[in-house]
């Protein structure tokens, strides 16, 4: 069923500002109160309570909304079972064309008659000639001579390896002038590839040189994370600007965003939910770490190591895009 989510996106408990906006009589959900909502036939990989809910035994609650037909899924349900009839503007200009053809028969036939009668023939004849008119108006080989020509353009289309199992469908394509056709999976490769980033240059304002490979953005520095280039700055932005999670130690998410986070090389730790049952162990979320590939696993904190940077991504915080930063810092 094409319902829910086609990628793990991220849910945001709801507050009162959205049960305020929440319009329950449109027929759809509006962006603003969609991050909030769980479509019907959604599998919930995994919940987290909020950041700032400190009761450890807290559990989620959902308020179901609609149901039925009302709701996502029973909306593509109704569609497939009760379909809204699909028209064609060729077809209806052609029936068009033939009732105002038979209304200039009719016309025809009704003067035809009052003139054949006037000049006083045989019945048999007056009606063999008035309907003669409406035979020439309206053929009745019309509809023989449009199963030729579909049949003509059939083979046409045979002979350029081009098969048709819906004769009726051919003069519905002959009317088109753009087809469009779904890129990923159907023309092409399933999935997306990164081939390569260019910045802008400062000096000039034009693109730079392709940099195919995440090695040509340069070493980290502790230099390098005070003063980035526009190339690390890039780096630090494909590294920490995602919406990934890490849900059984494989990465999820937009596939944008998995392929531009696989090409920097860093690695991802997901962030811990703590209690704050430990001494040392304050409660709530801790964020999610984006680390380089050159940071050894087994340096810690306390080795006091200036080359090594941890970023902290702001996929974690719901704040405004014009608030979005990459929080950047030496360990």
């Amino acid at each position: 069923m094409l319902t829910g989510e086609s990628v793990p996106v991220s849910k945001l408990p709801a507050v009162d500002k959205t049960l305020r906006e929440m319009n329950l009589s449109a027929s759809s959900v509006s962006p603003e109160t969609a991050r909030h909502f769980l479509y019907c036939g959604t599998k919930i990989v995994r919940a987290r309570r909020p950041q700032e809910d400190m009761d450890g035994d807290a559990v989620a609650l959902a308020l179901v909304v609609r149901t039925g037909f009302n709701t996502t899924k029973g909306a593509l349900v109704r569609s497939m079972l009760f379909p809204k009839p699909s028209g064609f503007k060729f077809y209806r200009d052609s029936f068009r064309y033939i009732s105002v053809m038979a209304g200039i028969a009719l016309i025809g036939f009704t003067a035809s008659f009052v003139n054949f009668v006037h000049l006083k023939l045989a019945w048999h004849l007056i009606i063999v000639r008035a309907l003669d008119l409406i035979t020439i108006v309206v053929p009745p080989a019309l509809p023989a001579t449009l199963t030729i020509g579909t049949n003509f353009a059939l083979s046409r289309l045979k002979g350029k390896q081009i098969f048709c199992i819906s004769p009726q469908r051919v003069n519905v394509g002959g009317k088109l002038d753009i087809m469009c056709f779904d890129k990923t999976g159907t023309l092409t490769e399933d999935g997306l590839d990164v081939l390569g980033v260019r910045v802008v240059s400062e000096e000039t304002g034009a693109f730079g040189d392709v940099l195919r490979e995440s090695s040509s953005f340069g070493s980290m520095s502790a230099t390098a994370e005070m003063h980035p280039s526009p190339i690390q700055a890039a780096m630090y932005t494909m590294a920490t600007c995602h919406s990934l999670r890490s849900v059984d130690e494989e990465l999820v998410g937009d596939p944008l965003d998995l392929k531009m986070f696989e090409f920097t090389n860093w690695s991802f730790e997901e962030g811990r939910q703590s209690t704050g049952d430990g001494e040392d162990d304050e409660s709530g979320l801790a964020p999610s770490i984006a680390k380089p590939p050159d940071v050894c696993p087994n340096v810690t904190r306390r080795e006091g190591l200036s080359n090594i940077t941890r970023a902290n991504s702001n996929s974690e915080f719901s704040n405004p895009s014009n608030l979005s930063r990459s929080c950047v810092e030496p360990v």
